[in-house]
Formats: C-alpha cells, structure tokens, sequence
C-alpha cells in the first residue's frame, strides 16, 4: 500500500511537470522543491520502514527534503533561508554522517534475529532477518544449516548470499533479498528445487548467464526441478540500482542436503 501511494503520488506529480515544462499548461508553478521534499520524506520512510535510522539514511533524508522544504517556504516569502543555502551549507553534514555510519555501522546500522513465524509452531514458519544500511554484508563463508525462512535487507554496499555451502534441510525454505544500491551475488546450489524471482531498477540483471540491462525495471523468474530433491528454495531478491548476479553452482561439500 505504501508503495502504491508513492508511486502514484509521483506519477502524478511528474505529469503536472512534464505538462509545465513542455508549455501544454503553465501552473505557474514551481515544482522543484516539492519533488525534493518528497524525496527526502520518501527516503526516511523507507528506513523507517526497515526498523531502522541510520546516520546515513537521516542526514540524507533531512538534507533532500530541507532543500525541498526552503525551497517552498522562500518562494512563499515566508523565511529568507533558501533552498540553494540549505545545499550549499548542508551537504558536509552528509560527510559527518557517512563517517559515522563507518565507524558505529555495525552497531548502530545493523540487526540480526530469529522467530516464530506467525500463527505456527512448526520450526519450518521459523524466519531470520538480517539489516544493515551501509557497508558489505556475506553470509554463507563457513558451512551453515538452513532450515528456516531468511531475509537479508541492505542499504548501500556489496552483498553476498551464498546458499551452496548451506546444508539444506527437507522442506520449503524462503529467501528473499532486498538491496538499495549496490552489487549483488546469490550463489544457488544444485540438487534442489528452485522457484526463482529476481527484479533490478536500474543496472544489470544476470540469472543463470541470462542477462537484462537498461534503466527501467528488470525482471527475470526462473523454476528448476531436481529429480528425488526434498527441498525446495523460493528465491525472491530485489534490487534497486546496480548489478544482480544469481549463479548456479555445485554444492560444496559439507554444505549439501
């Protein structure tokens, strides 16, 4: 839902533009500073909605939409800070809450649980969620057991997600994958059924050494059936801006069902 709203909010905040600068109708307008505004606001949202603030996420944030904000409040005479100073003299502060996020990234900037999943007690609904907003993030370097649902969401940075050192258990087993800005690797083991969804913004998309580039929404599926496999990984990653790269690869020893 919060999606949607976005979406059309711009769609129709773009059209009222694109009608004003084209010369079909002029609102009298500007819309500049709105359309910062909302981004700012959009990208504290989308943190917010993650559970978590980074330094990072909340100077951008602040700094998009104060441009935004002062652009409106200047125009309408009601202050004489302007936009154009709030860019000038703000945008340092994104060096401030970059070095900061470097330094108490992990913990101010990550978090990591287990549960239950909703309404069941069997361990199978049991899902674990990774978060992090800026930096890299691997999982899989040592031999691990999946044997629950897993959800890994990044901000800005390189991730790696390596299933084949996993020893799979029986069953269903989700993984989904949600990336800002960034590269991306999925390491898929053979031997298991797969059920595969994989979408970029902007960038490149390579699934099993199928590839998509270009600057508008990506998007490729795949399903693959392992003959005598009792496990199955649904696969759901997306990204925003940059390289997603899902690899099909024999398990590793140790790693296998």
């Amino acid at each position: 839902m919060k999606r949607r709203l976005w979406g059309l909010l711009l769609l129709v905040l773009g059209l009222l533009v694109l009608l004003q600068v084209t010369g079909v109708y002029d609102f009298g307008l500007s819309f500049w500073p709105v359309v910062l505004l909302l981004l700012g606001i959009a990208i504290l949202w989308e943190s917010i909605g993650f559970g978590l603030i980074s330094w990072f996420t909340l100077a951008l944030g602040m700094w998009v939409g104060g441009i935004g904000l002062f652009g409106i409040l200047s125009n309408a005479g009601i202050t004489v800070l302007t936009g154009s100073d709030i860019a000038r003299y703000g945008w340092p502060l994104l060096l401030v809450a970059i070095g900061l996020s470097i330094l108490f990234g992990d913990r101010a900037g990550f978090l990591s649980w287990c549960g239950m999943g909703p309404g069941s007690d069997d361990k199978s609904r049991q899902s674990c969620s990774q978060m992090r907003h800026i930096g890299d993030l691997y999982h899989g370097r040592a031999p691990w057991v999946l044997d629950k649902n897993h959800d890994f969401y990044h901000g800005i940075g390189d991730v790696v997600i390596d299933l084949t050192t996993a020893n799979i258990k029986a069953g269903t087993h989700k993984i989904f994958v949600k990336v800002g800005i960034g590269e991306a690797t999925i390491r898929v083991p053979d031997g298991v059924n797969l059920e595969i969804e994989t979408s970029v913004g902007i960038g490149e998309l390579d699934l099993f050494g199928e590839t998509r580039s270009g600057f508008s929404g990506l998007a490729l599926n795949r399903v693959v059936e392992a003959e005598g496999s009792e496990a199955t990984l649904h696969i759901e990653a997306r990204l925003g801006i940059g390289d997603l790269n899902v690899q099909y690869m024999p398990a590793i020893p140790g790693g296998s069902q």
